[in-house]
């Protein structure tokens, strides 16, 4: 073989290289597709302290009250607010001035919603630990109250099967366009739950109140001797 066939074959060999090397290169330059940018929708909702009206806030508060399990709110203290299992040692919630919390506070309805709510929103184990040295701008006076601490059976909201509860009430008040955040739960729990038990008693909004005003003068003398003997 002479230097002019070497020569011929090694051109057509770099030729051969440089062919395929271009077959590829247009299919690595072609451009990427486009990433498909997924847009979420948002939609605005509305806070639920501005969006819940009172009587809506006690139908809630209902529901929050009876979930059922053992150590709920009506379990302890009945359907009724004063037949429950714990009946006998548990407070009659439809007598609010017997109340540990209205004693201990000499009656003050608006230090004794927020002890209450401190209450159901921390369950009696906190409450008996921390609320009174860290609220001591309230006054609250255990030797008043013939007690000195809330049974630690009290869950108040923090209950599993009430927490339940609270996290449909959530699914369904965003459904609703109003927003309920997780963290705010036990607040709004601790909200509903005292609004429906002062309707038990005719001493708060909604029902009960409604009632009251239903009953007019002419029961109003009997109701008075049957409360009174109770």
């Amino acid at each position: 073989m002479n230097h002019r066939d070497i020569f011929f074959r090694s051109a057509l060999m770099a030729s051969l290289i440089l062919s395929v090397g271009c077959g590829g290169s247009d299919e690595a330059k072609a451009p990427a597709p486009a990433a498909k940018v997924q847009v979420e929708k948002t939609v605005d909702l509305k806070p639920w302290k501005d969006a819940i009206e009172k009587k809506d806030l006690r139908k809630y508060g209902e529901q929050i009250f009876m979930a059922k399990g053992s150590n709920t709110c009506n379990d302890c203290h009945g359907k009724d607010g004063k037949s429950g299992r714990l009946a006998d040692e548990s407070a009659d919630l439809t007598k609010p001035a017997t109340w540990r919390s209205t004693k201990a506070l000499s009656g003050d309805k608006k230090k004794v919603n927020k002890a209450l709510r401190y209450l159901l929103s921390n369950g009696a184990t906190k409450f008996n630990e921390e609320f009174v040295q860290g609220h001591s701008d309230l006054g609250w006076d255990w030797s008043k109250s013939g007690a000195t601490s809330y049974n630690i059976q009290m869950f108040g909201v923090t209950q599993s099967s009430t927490m339940a509860v609270l996290k449909k009430i959530r699914k369904t008040l965003k459904k609703e366009g109003i927003d309920l955040p997780k963290d705010d739960l036990p607040t709004f729990g601790s909200k509903a739950a005292l609004t429906f038990v002062r309707s038990l008693s005719g001493d708060g909004e909604g029902k009960g109140k409604g009632k009251g005003k239903g009953k007019g003068k002419g029961k109003g003398k009997g109701k008075g001797k049957s409360k009174g003997k109770r």
